[in-house]
């Protein structure tokens, strides 16, 4: 029998649906402290986090085939020592990629035991009217779930993963052909190109800040309204976080991107969990 001692929540949460998704599946084990760890700004991934063998870390991120391009500095501040893993991606109702066996292996190379990985739907980051509804009540009792067996399986000492994450391949020709090359090229680093990125702030804008806040990698000018592309990473946090929905994409690229999701018939996915 494993005692477990203290719950982390680590999430890297653009949008902020990870960051619920997380927090759901934590919802189903009771009477332990838990410590969030927001990895969203520079700051906070600059940290070092350690944890050990009497901690159990859920950890999420977002995906776009695999792990959303800033995992290499998400997981060089995590540091287990054996400790317990539950790990996490969310994709929008349209694949997540070798999303879980990137998060198997940096987890396991990070020195923490990974007992449980899940995948689950949120609303689409680009197109929000892809799996606009979602999670919904289903997906919170299956997280719910997922949480409770994980916990269950750590509480009885089983630190093993005994089935390994597969490939999740989209029903979009164009989706697929992003999560082959993830196969392909695993190692190489996921990054839009700075057209795809532009963006635009209208005078809708009462420079709130929260943009500025939730940006992952500090690129946005509120005061001239500018974007640094180079910087950015295309997550649309500061979109969809904007309350006065005042930030729009201006890339042609992303609008045929966006297209060619919304012409796509939307076919429920579900989650895919492995213990």
């Amino acid at each position: 029998m494993n005692k477990i001692e203290k719950l982390h929540l680590a999430y890297f949460s653009p949008s902020g649906s990870t960051e619920k998704i997380v927090k759901t599946v934590a919802s189903a084990i009771e009477g332990l402290p838990v410590e969030t760890h927001d990895l969203l700004t520079s700051a906070s991934r600059k940290k070092e986090y350690n944890f050990g063998r009497d901690e159990l870390v859920i950890f999420g991120c977002m995906t776009a085939g695999k792990l959303f391009t800033l995992s290499d500095e998400i997981f060089a501040c995590l540091h287990g020592d054996g400790t317990p893993f539950i790990g996490i991606a969310t994709f929008g109702n349209t694949y997540y990629g070798i999303a879980l066996k990137e998060t198997l292996e940096r987890a396991t190379n990070s020195g923490f035991s990974v007992v449980a990985l899940g995948a689950f739907v949120a609303r689409h980051s680009i197109d929000p009217t892809f799996g606009a509804d979602r999670p919904d009540a289903k997906d919170n009792e299956l997280m719910k779930d997922f949480g409770r067996r994980a916990y269950e399986k750590v509480l009885g000492g089983d630190l093993t993963l005994h089935t390994q994450p597969k490939t999740g391949w989209s029903a979009l020709e164009m989706g697929n052909k992003v999560v082959a090359y993830r196969e392909e090229h695993p190692d190489e680093p996921y990054a839009l190109p700075p057209s795809y990125k532009s963006k635009e702030i209208s005078n809708a804008c009462i420079k709130c800040g929260r943009c500025v806040r939730s940006c992952p990698v500090d690129a946005i000018d509120i005061n001239n309204k500018t974007f640094d592309l180079d910087r950015c990473i295309g997550c649309w946090g500061c979109i969809n976080r904007c309350p006065m929905h005042a930030i729009k994409s201006t890339s042609k690229e992303m609008a045929d991107i966006m297209k060619m999701i919304s012409d796509m018939p939307e076919t429920r996915l579900e989650p895919e969990i492995f213990f």
